[in-house]
């Protein structure tokens, strides 16, 4: 990095750490989960966490704590409800990251028809079979790059998206000098789209609330039992590219038969149509409001 400008995005991206919370609901039993930032000077931090199940409006007061480089969480009304926390990595890496591919949904498209070929031809019966879990790990890979280019290149296309990016965790309490700008007028487009890159795009919760925030719509699936089974997939995904395949517990996971890969994927095909309808409803409506005025 070279300019005062980016300079100053390194020193900015490095305040915060982001983190992912998740837990059951104590009501419901509904996955609850949230990304949330830890301010870099306090060692004891208070969210609001909402479940995610929209037939309700459980929200929950979390405690997140900071020690010796590792978090945890509590909920200050139940603390006996288990409670995750993970560390999302976004870290500058020492190389630029590509701007996203143009004709984000019709590659996922591509990629996904060669997937389902891929798991007919060499998916086994077997839920705990490693073939299956390769599929699994793919049919993630696939989809985090969907989300990555579709959502990354629609900020980096129209200003008005970038405005409501700022409404997101990291963004929305950040203050830029004016001599900052005089030196980088596109300094905002630069936040948002070094935040965006640093983020992992296989945390569903994020996905679903960027895609509300930007675009005005959720995007995971109105049926409780589908959204339920997306939400559990993502732990699910950690444990086959982390422990291959078993939860930390040692488990094996034996239930990624040739079904439940079909089904999934079904699922992330359905987010992709979600977001793309979003996408193009939100360009709808500004051009008839710009229109107006």
């Amino acid at each position: 990095m070279g300019s005062m400008s980016e300079l100053m995005i390194e020193k900015w991206a490095a305040e915060a750490v982001h983190v992912e919370v998740g837990f059951l609901c104590p009501i419901c039993g509904h996955p609850s989960a949230a990304f949330l930032e830890f301010p870099g000077d306090e060692d004891d931090h208070i969210e609001e966490v909402s479940c995610l199940n929209p037939e309700t409006d459980h929200e929950w007061t979390v405690r997140l704590r900071r020690k010796d480089g590792s978090y945890s969480g509590q909920l200050e009304q139940h603390r006996d409800v288990k409670v995750s926390v993970s560390m999302l990595d976004t870290s500058d890496d020492d190389w630029d990251e590509p701007l996203p591919e143009p004709g984000a949904y019709g590659i996922f498209l591509d990629a996904m028809r060669e997937w389902r070929a891929n798991v007919s031809a060499i998916g086994e019966p077997s839920g705990a079979s490693s073939r299956n879990r390769m599929l699994f790990g793919t049919l993630y890979s696939i989809v985090e790059a969907y989300f990555s280019d579709a959502i990354i290149g629609a900020a980096l296309a129209d200003t008005s998206v970038q405005r409501h990016m700022l409404k997101l965790d990291g963004l929305k309490d950040k203050q830029v000098s004016l001599d900052t700008i005089l030196d980088n007028p596109d300094i905002v487009r630069e936040m948002v789209k070094t935040t965006l890159q640093g983020l992992s795009f296989h945390s569903l919760t994020l996905v679903n609330r960027i895609c509300e925030t930007a675009f005005g719509k959720p995007i995971l699936p109105h049926d409780k039992d589908d959204r339920s089974l997306l939400m559990r997939s993502v732990n699910k995904r950690h444990d086959c590219v982390h422990r291959n395949g078993n939860d930390k517990d040692g488990t094996k996971h034996t239930d990624i038969d040739q079904d439940y890969l079909r089904k999934m994927g079904t699922l992330f095909e359905g987010m992709a149509q979600s977001l793309e309808d979003s996408m193009r409803d939100a360009q709808v409506k500004r051009f008839f409001a710009d229109l107006g005025s």
